[in-house]
């Protein structure tokens, strides 16, 4: 375990994400049924987020300084560079769970993470379109963390005031997920070989952009229910009940994989959908039932996941560390 944290990989940002989904996701649980032991779920796996963040933020500081040419590989890997995006998305999620607790605090690491996630961006940005030996059987589920990580922000930009500046990311989160929505596809549909086996479990990350946007856009337009969904509302969700039921039918392949770091691609998809079923049921009463049953889902999942993590960690699992 003290070999892992010295020199963590940057896919295990992907801990930080779904650790703080599933946090924000008890958040709007307790919200809706005013039970007081919800809001405790919630700042314990938040404060879990923030530890496994601070715990490998510092490995990752440690990695650059004793083993800076396994980070240079991983940002000139065509696929793990794409988690570097997962860093500033985590941090941006993390604002958000803070904002119930310290609206302050919560200020300065959101300006920091969608200040990061914008640097993050451009980055990654350029090394798609100026990397040679990019192919297109490197395209993969993990190339929206970065992409359409931009329309997280909003999620508590809006919050904390910074209307237009959630605005902008929405819109090219947005952009872009339609982009390597239809890259990706292709990809997948007419590019062999298939998916390896560790990236297969990434496809579950297709649940996470209509889900997040469906609730930032909510958010950005103020609506919380008194009035019917808009026609941009009502699209957002049904391509994320869409991807849900997709999903589903993928169960059995999912199961048979061995564990991987990837498995946590299942995490914040989930998270993200609990969300926004909760938040669509403001405005269809029946979709508090999925809600329900997706928060007991998500729980467990990534209460498992971080269990099977730490075992994997301490058998130093090769499956995992990669």
């Amino acid at each position: 375990m003290r070999t892992f944290l010295a020199a963590p990989p940057v896919s295990a940002f992907a801990m930080v994400m779904g650790l703080s989904g599933l946090s924000l996701a008890w958040t709007k649980f307790s919200h809706i049924t005013q039970l007081s032991y919800a809001q405790d779920f919630a700042l314990a796996f938040g404060a879990l987020a923030a530890l496994v963040f601070v715990v490998l933020a510092l490995g990752l500081i440690r990695k650059q300084i004793q083993q800076p040419e396994k980070l240079a590989e991983e940002w000139s890997h065509p696929v793990k560079s794409s988690f570097f995006g997962a860093i500033s998305v985590g941090v941006c999620l993390l604002s958000a769970v803070i904002f119930s607790y310290s609206p302050m605090v919560a200020e300065y690491i959101w300006l920091f993470g969608a200040s990061l996630h914008l640097i993050a961006m451009l980055a990654v940005l350029n090394a798609w379109v100026h990397r040679e030996s990019l192919q297109p059987s490197h395209a993969c589920p993990v190339w929206f963390i970065p992409a359409v990580g931009n329309v997280v922000i909003p999620l508590g930009g809006v919050k904390l005031g910074y209307i237009e500046i959630s605005w902008f990311f929405f819109g090219v989160g947005l952009i872009f997920w339609l982009v390597l929505l239809s890259l990706v596809m292709y990809r997948l549909m007419f590019v062999q070989p298939p998916l390896p086996d560790r990236l297969k479990p990434t496809m579950a990350i297709f649940l996470a952009p209509p889900t997040v946007a469906f609730s930032s856009w909510l958010a950005l337009t103020s609506q919380t229910g008194d009035q019917p969904l808009d026609s941009t509302g009502h699209l957002l969700i049904a391509i994320g009940f869409f991807f849900a039921f997709f999903l589903l039918t993928q169960f059995r392949k999912f199961a048979k994989l061995p564990f991987f770091m990837s498995w946590w691609a299942y995490s914040f998809p989930s998270a993200s959908f609990t969300i926004a079923a909760f938040n669509y049921a403001q405005f269809s009463p029946a979709a508090i039932y999925v809600a329900y049953a997706s928060i007991i889902f998500t729980t467990l999942l990534i209460s498992g996941l971080f269990v099977r993590t730490l075992m994997a960690i301490k058998m130093k699992d090769p499956h995992w560390v990669d």
